[in-house]
């Protein structure tokens, strides 16, 4: 749905290590960061790799959109994702969302 909606997407696959998600995203100069889990087990690698943008200075260049059957709002809010998507309907809404207002700053500071 994403990419049918306009936006690039890179799919890292499954069980990677931080590393992998930080030079994707610098290799793609990515705006979006969109994390998905199947199983409660995986979650908690997500608060990792947020920490991670964190720690590197990264955090503020990125939105960082977390989905999956186990998640939830208050899940996303307590890892620091910008936002919690039950859907991919709803990723779309909110990416388009958050993007604008992302270019949308920008613009304001330039």
């Amino acid at each position: 749905m994403m990419e049918g909606a306009g936006f690039e997407v890179v799919d890292l696959g499954i069980n990677n290590p931080v590393e992998k998600y930080l030079d994707a995203l610098e290799a793609e100069d990515a705006d979006i960061l969109g994390m998905s889990a199947l199983l409660t087990t995986t979650m908690p690698y997500m608060k990792v790799v947020i920490d991670t943008l964190k720690e590197t200075g990264r955090r503020d260049d990125i939105i960082v959109l977390v989905g999956g059957a186990p998640l939830n709002e208050e899940f996303g809010r307590a890892i620091g994702a910008d936002a919690y998507c039950r859907d991919a309907a709803v990723a779309v809404e909110t990416a388009k969302m958050l993007v604008a207002r992302k270019h949308n700053q920008g613009a304001a500071r330039a």
